[in-house]
């Protein structure tokens, strides 16, 4: 599964140019990304997201990279950490870990995303399921 994917709504896709400093895989497909100071597309960092990243970062200057823009009006699916997946999870807010390739979710968080429910392709109790989450409108930033 990719670190973070759309379950309903509209996706809106953008070429956005990869940071001249990008290195190989700094961030694999179907991970969060955003853009830096200079409008290039770099991983994500908490409360500041941007898009869903469809290709891994090449490592090449301006190489244009698809991504998925996030809006607060989608819901997505996302790995919870390692801890059991619970119906008392609903409806708490939980912050991402932008580890390349592996994002997830911790709950008791104040910055990323709104827990709305668990995903049905795991059972309850899974520890690591996936979740059901709605983006948080301040996490979310603006296309450069």
């Amino acid at each position: 599964m990719a670190s973070v994917e759309l379950k309903s709504g509209n996706p809106q896709v953008v070429q956005i140019q990869e940071a001249a400093a990008s290195s190989e895989n700094d961030w694999y497909a179907g991970d969060l990304v955003k853009t830096d100071a200079n409008g290039e597309l770099v991983i994500a960092t908490a409360g500041a997201i941007l898009g869903i990243a469809r290709r891994a970062a090449q490592g090449v200057d301006s190489t244009k990279i698809p991504v998925e823009l996030i809006s607060h009006d989608n819901l997505y699916v996302v790995k919870n950490t390692a801890a059991a997946t619970t119906e008392s999870l609903i409806g708490t807010t939980a912050d991402f870990t932008f580890t390349a390739g592996a994002h997830y979710v911790t709950t008791g968080g104040t910055t990323d995303v709104d827990i709305m429910g668990l995903d049905p392709r795991d059972d309850l109790g899974t520890s690591g399921g996936r979740l059901v989450v709605r983006f948080l409108g301040t996490a979310i930033t603006d296309l450069p």
